[in-house]
């Protein structure tokens, strides 16, 4: 599973970072940014997923 944020879409309302630290971080532009690698794990499968979701901008893209 791939993740991708299209920054030019980004809002930059962090909702992804604060609901899902374990996956997304600002960066120090205060652009989110994917840190994790391992995504085959179903949890946090599941939390990449819930982000896109509640991606104000629908920035947050998942691909399998």
């Amino acid at each position: 599973m791939k993740v991708h944020i299209d920054l030019d879409k980004c809002y930059r309302s962090g909702e992804c970072y604060y609901n899902h630290p374990e996956l997304f971080e600002m960066s120090d532009a205060g652009d989110p940014v994917l840190k994790a690698a391992d995504l085959t794990d179903a949890a946090m499968r599941l939390h990449a997923e819930q982000a896109a979701e509640v991606c104000p901008a629908g920035a947050i893209l998942v691909e399998d």
